[in-house]
């Protein structure tokens, strides 16, 4: 044969070819059909700037590939200039004026990535989730003086003097906030189990809340902050429904 015509021929075969690659990833990408690990229901472990947080999902098969998932967590909202100092006695940060507690809700889509390609002991998807946050706001310290920052020295009219709450007892004397939040994340479920999932999922999760969270005392330039966005790595752990 020719070489301009042998060449001729592997243009066009090439040419031919790209078309039903991109079809074929296509369908990979959205197989239909039943999907044994599309449904499911566990716990979280939630790693972001803030710290750590625990959650739950529920994970229901839509059509093949996908599912639909809703999902909550519970952890702390902070600046990241918080710094904890500890002495013999007791811990105590600069600077910090409340304690922030945030529940985000999510509702969204799950979608699995080259079923027909991967074997089942490694599953990639993509998520995409949004809903509404909530918010607990509580005093990190007993501010007698009422000037918004910790004294120390101070001394309440009763006798008392100014203190650092912890966590849990500084729960009563906080106030509730109402936002919205969402997240965009890549992630993978391990092993071949029909019953047992566990996985690892890597994202950016983000909130919003209508009032500003005082998170540092008054002093500091932009210690309060409506808007809280954070990279996370997510542990989770289920079982297969």
């Amino acid at each position: 044969m020719p070489r301009r015509a042998t060449l001729g021929l592997l243009v066009w075969l090439a040419l031919w070819g790209r078309p039903a690659a991109a079809q074929e990833i296509i369908e990979d990408t959205l197989a239909t059909g039943p999907d044994p690990y599309a449904s499911g229901v566990g716990m979280q472990v939630v790693l972001a700037n803030s710290g750590f947080g625990l959650g739950a999902y529920y994970r229901a098969e839509l059509r093949g590939a996908a599912s639909f998932i809703v999902e909550g967590s519970i952890g702390a909202g902070k600046d990241e200039r918080e710094i904890k100092f500890f002495t013999y006695f007791r811990s105590y940060i600069p600077n910090k004026g409340h304690y922030f507690i945030m529940a985000p809700l999510q509702a969204g889509f799950q979608q699995r990535l080259f079923r027909n390609t991967i074997e089942d002991n490694f599953r990639p998807y993509v998520q995409l989730a949004a809903g509404p946050a909530l918010g607990w706001v509580s005093p990190y310290f007993r501010d007698c003086n009422g000037n918004g920052r910790y004294d120390e020295d101070g001394f309440c009219a009763n006798g008392k003097e100014e203190r650092v709450y912890g966590v849990f007892t500084a729960i009563p004397k906080g106030e509730g906030r109402l936002g919205w939040n969402g997240l965009l994340a890549v992630g993978a479920h391990f092993g071949s189990s029909t019953s047992v999932a566990q996985g690892v999922r890597i994202g950016y999760a983000f909130s919003y809340f209508s009032r500003e969270v005082p998170l540092l005392e008054p002093q500091i330039p932009e210690g309060s902050r409506r808007y809280f966005g954070s990279p996370t790595i997510t542990l989770t752990f289920g079982r297969i429904l």
